[in-house]
C-alpha cells in the first residue's frame, strides 16, 4: 500500500507531497523504511540530481553503499541515474563501495558486478587522461593493481593501447576498418576510450558519464543478431534499423517506473553523439550516420509525442550539450520542454478510486512507438530481418482500493509488519 502511494504521487508528478511522504515514512516507521529503502530512495534522489543539489542525498547514497546485494535491482538504475547526470565522484564512490559485496555474493547471477567495475575503471582512465594532458607521467604500474581489484588485467598490450590513445596517437579510418576485420574485440575498447576524450573535450562531460552513454548505444546495437559480414565493417556494424530499434527501447520504457526508462531514453538521445564521434572519427560513412540520425530523431518524436509522465526525470539528455544534428534553438526548446515538466502536476482525487493503471499506460507508449515507423526506410546496409513485435503481457484485474489521502493519513498507524515483495564496455 505505502509504494502505490508513492507511485501515485509521483505518477502525479507531486514532488513536494513525495518527498514529503518519503520523510514521514522514515520518521514513524524507521525500521521499515530501512529494510525497504530501495523501493522509495530513488525519487529523492532522481529530484536531487535534476536540481544539482548532490549534497542532500548523502543518507540515500549511504543505504545502497551499505546494502547492495538486496538492492540490486534498484542500485544498477538508480547508479545509471548519477552516471548519466554526471554526477562522477558519487558514481565512483558507490561502485568501488559495492563491487567487492556484490562482486562475491552467492545470491546474485555471475556478471552482476560488472557495472560497478565499469564506472571505476572509467574513472582511472580519465585519472591517467588528466596526467597526460598536463604533461605528467602516468605510474601505469599502480594503476594497474588498482584496476585489478576491479578484474581489469592490464596487459602489455592493452597498456600500449591505452597510452597511445590518451596522448592522440589514435587509429585513422581506415585502419579503424582494418582492424574491424582483422581483430574486432581490439576496436570497441579503443573506440570507446576515444569517445570519452571527445566527449570530455567538446562537452567537458567526465568518462564516467560519456562512458554510460556510449554503453546504452552499443548495447542497442549488440542486441541484433549480427552475421559474420556485418561484423566484418563498420559500416555494417553501425547502421541502424528502425524495427529493430523500436523494439528495444519499447522494451526498455514499458511499465510504469521502469528501472531501464533512464536508459531507454539516454538511448535514442546518445545516438546522434555517439554518431557524431564516429563520423567525425571517419569510422562511418555519412550514408550510415544520416540513416542513423534520420531513425533516431523519427522514434525521439514518436516517445514524445505519446509519453504520459513528466520529461523532467530525463533532462541528463540536456546536461550532454547538444549533438551537431540539432539547431541550437530547437536544442533549448526541447530542453525547456523537459525541465517545465517538474512544476506540472495534478491533484490526488478524495474519492475512492481505482489503482492507477500505470503498467497499460506506458505498455501503451512502447505499442505506439511501432506503427510511426514503417514509413521510415532504413539503410539497407546491415538491414535485418523484420520481426513481428513481441506481445504485450495481459494485465491483472485492477482492484479498487482507498483514496492515496486516506492512505497517506493511515500511514502512522500501520505496523510494523507491512511489506511488499521484492521483484525478484570499454576497456
Amino acid at each position: 500500500m505505502l509504494i502505490d502511494v508513492q507511485c501515485d504521487l509521483e505518477g502525479n508528478n507531486l514532488i513536494e507531497e513525495a518527498l514529503a511522504f518519503t520523510e514521514i515514512f522514515q520518521q514513524q516507521q524507521p525500521e521499515l523504511y530501512q529494510k525497504e529503502f530501495y523501493y522509495f530512495d530513488n525519487f529523492p534522489i532522481r529530484v536531487a540530481l535534476f536540481n544539482r543539489e548532490l549534497e542532500l542525498i548523502a543518507s540515500e547514497l549511504a543505504r545502497y553503499r551499505q546494502n547492495p546485494v538486496k538492492s540490486i535491482d534498484f542500485l544498477l538504475p538508480m547508479l545509471d541515474d548519477l552516471r548519466f547526470y554526471d554526477a562522477q565522484d558519487q558514481a565512483v564512490e558507490v561502485s568501488r563501495a559495492v563491487y567487492g559485496p556484490v562482486a562475491t555474493s552467492r545470491d546474485l547471477i555471475g556478471g552482476s558486478s560488472d557495472t560497478f567495475g565499469t564506472v571505476v575503471i572509467a574513472d582511472l582512465l580519465e585519472q591517467a587522461y588528466r596526467q597526460v594532458q598536463q604533461g605528467q607521467s602516468v605510474d601505469w604500474e599502480a594503476w594497474g593493481k588498482n584496476a585489478k581489484l576491479f578484474d581489469f588485467e592490464k596487459t602489455p598490450a592493452i597498456q600500449q593501447e591505452i597510452s597511445q590513445n590518451l596522448s592522440g596517437q589514435v587509429l585513422d579510418g581506415p585502419e579503424i576498418i582494418a582492424l574491424f576485420q582483422k581483430k574486432l574485440s581490439a576496436v570497441f575498447p579503443q573506440l570507446s576510450l576515444r569517445f570519452n576524450i571527445h566527449m570530455a573535450n567538446q562537452y567537458q562531460l567526465s568518462f564516467v558519464c560519456s562512458q554510460a552513454i556510449w554503453s546504452a548505444v552499443m548495447s542497442a546495437l549488440e542486441e541484433r543478431d549480427l552475421s559474420k559480414k556485418q561484423l566484418s565493417h563498420p559500416d555494417r556494424f553501425f547502421s541502424i534499423n528502425a524495427k529493430n530499434l523500436e523494439r528495444y527501447v519499447s522494451q526498455l520504457i514499458g511499465g510504469f517506473l521502469s528501472s531501464r526508462q533512464s536508459k531507454g531514453f539516454a538511448t535514442l538521445w546518445g545516438i546522434p553523439h555517439v554518431y557524431d564521434f564516429l563520423r567525425t572519427a571517419g569510422v562511418i560513412t555519412d550514408s550510415v550516420y544520416e540513416s542513423a540520425i534520420q531513425v533516431a530523431t523519427n522514434h525521439k518524436g514518436t516517445l514524445l509525442k505519446h509519453w504520459p509522465g513528466p520529461l523532467w526525470q530525463y533532462s541528463f539528455i540536456h546536461r550532454w550539450g547538444k549533438p551537431d544534428c540539432q539547431t541550437e534553438a530547437d536544442f533549448e526548446a526541447e530542453a525547456k520542454r523537459f525541465t517545465d515538466t517538474f512544476n506540472e502536476s495534478e491533484p490526488l482525487s478524495t474519492e475512492p478510486s481505482e489503482k492507477s493503471d500505470w503498467g497499460a499506460m506506458f505498455s501503451d507508449v512502447a505499442g505506439k512507438m511501432t506503427p510511426n515507423q514503417a514509413e521510415q526506410k532504413p539503410s539497407s546496409v546491415g538491414k535485418a530481418p523484420a520481426e513481428p513485435p513481441a506481445p504485450v503481457k495481459p494485465l491483472k484485474p485492477i482492484k479498487p482500493r482507498k483514496s492515496p489521502l486516506q492512505e497517506v493519513k493511515a500511514l502512522g498507524k500501520k505496523g510494523k509488519g507491512a511489506k511488499k515483495k521484492k521483484k525478484g564496455k570499454g576497456f
